[in-house]
């Protein structure tokens, strides 16, 4: 079956078109991480980032004991409160599933991240952060597409732009241009668009 962007769809189609050899297989992890922001009545953004890991196997834990196929071995939640300028308000984090009890202990820690604001280099930041003992690796995984996620949230929101269609100076995010190839300063893209792409200053 061809690939069609399904989570746990089979990439064989995928593959071949791509010129990427397959052969014969077996599935032996998954990992989803998915990112949802939801706008809230106060007009804060909740952003969440969920990671679940499983095995098409059973699986014996230590603490745990005999895992079913297809059981969370890991299952972590991380909610991230940001404003419309992207400034961190609230952090909750939740470890439903894991390896070891004591590993949700390390859920309040990343309420170090309020007061922050996501921006060029927070990832780079944030790891650093939470590095080790210092925090989770699985929550602090979710950073990433937790930061990518909030930038989506305020793209193509009317709320979050200013009334001649750029985006408004008062969110102080970095300019998309120069933020990947489609989207260079000398390309295309951005010289058919001068207006929506304007650099803030």
């Amino acid at each position: 079956m061809p690939y069609r962007g399904r989570i746990g769809a089979p990439l064989s189609g995928f593959a071949m078109n791509a010129g990427l050899p397959v052969g014969n297989r077996r599935l032996v992890h998954t990992r989803h991480i998915s990112c949802t922001a939801y706008e809230r009545a106060d007009g804060l953004l909740d952003i969440e980032g969920h990671l679940v890991d499983s095995k098409p196997f059973p699986l014996e834990l230590s603490e745990r004991g005999a895992l079913a196929p297809g059981a969370a071995i890991h299952e972590m939640l991380l909610c991230l409160t940001v404003d419309r300028g992207l400034t961190i308000r609230d952090v909750r984090a939740r470890t439903m599933h894991a390896p070891y009890g004591i590993c949700g202990a390390i859920g309040d820690s990343y309420r170090q991240l309020i007061g922050l604001q996501i921006g060029r280099g927070f990832v780079r930041h944030v790891k650093s952060l939470f590095r080790g003992v210092a925090g989770c690796s699985h929550l602090t995984e979710l950073l990433s597409p937790i930061a990518t996620t909030a930038y989506q949230a305020l793209w193509g929101d009317p709320l979050a732009k200013g009334r001649d269609g750029r985006f408004a100076a008062s969110l102080k995010t970095p300019s998309p241009v120069d933020g990947c190839h489609a989207l260079r300063s000398d390309g295309e893209i951005v010289r058919s668009n001068p207006q929506r792409f304007q650099q803030q200053d």
